[in-house]
């Protein structure tokens, strides 16, 4: 197991320009991640890379959404979302994380907002824990703006995630059970925002074939680093990868 939402917002930065770039794309790519759960190490996991952009429909790699409003500088759809976040104790090396609760990772119900600008894109999403794991909420406020050269795409990002205290205290809590039988002090959560910058990079090798990357990294708030299960202040996520446009 390893702290997989850099992972995700590697991957949503990708899409980010390759949703503009053609109808349909598929590939495969790997991500660097580091992890801010005690007892594990950096590790490479490998992803795939999905995008597909219809009239009514779309998949944005985690997320896919039906679009019940659009126009020239606006969108509005209803998602659904794969939120990877969990935790396996089973896979943990640190012999006080090891005794702790299993945390799932869950799919998230809600909605998003595009708005396109020559400035740049803003983006509003929410969604709701649709499978009851932590039963929270999430959100997002994001900036970006793909710089489109010859045959390279680059897309800086700035942007915050909203996270209630239900979701941050079931992916950081520690309850008074968990706390006498592992040793780490009970810890309850509250809610967070959580900052982030990233940069996505696309460059197109031949007519179909492309070139992705993407670098995200991210300022854990106090809710969320001081919890007895967390060693680290900030979180970094790398993603390549090559794709084929249909």
């Amino acid at each position: 197991m390893t702290f997989k939402k850099n992972v995700f917002i590697a991957t949503a930065l990708f899409t980010a320009t390759s949703a503009m770039a053609g109808d349909f794309s598929v590939g495969a790519g790997a991500v660097f991640n580091e992890s801010a759960y005690k007892g594990y190490n950096e590790n490479v996991s490998a992803v795939p890379l999905i995008s597909y952009e219809g009239e009514h429909f779309y998949v944005r790699q985690a997320t896919a959404g039906w679009i019940v409003w659009k126009d020239a500088k606006n969108e509005l759809s209803l998602t659904a979302s794969w939120m990877p976040l969990h935790f396996d104790p089973d896979d943990n090396d640190d012999a006080a994380m090891s005794q702790l609760d299993e945390r799932k990772a869950s799919a998230m119900l809600g909605g998003a907002y595009y708005h396109h600008e020559s400035w740049g894109s803003l983006k509003f999403a929410v969604g709701a824990d649709a499978m009851d794991e932590s039963g929270g909420v999430a959100g997002e406020l994001s900036y970006f703006r793909p710089i489109r050269m010859e045959r390279l795409t680059l897309t800086p990002a700035v942007g915050v995630f909203y996270y209630d205290a239900s979701f941050n205290d079931y992916y950081y809590g520690v309850s008074d059970q968990e706390s006498r039988r592992s040793g780490l002090q009970q810890y309850s959560a509250d809610e967070s925002v959580t900052p982030y910058v990233g940069l996505a990079a696309k460059y197109q090798l031949t007519k179909n074939l492309y070139l992705n990357a993407s670098a995200v990294y991210t300022v854990l708030p106090d809710e969320v680093k001081n919890s007895p299960m967390i060693d680290r202040d900030d979180s970094f996520a790398l993603m390549t990868g090559l794709s084929w446009t249909f």
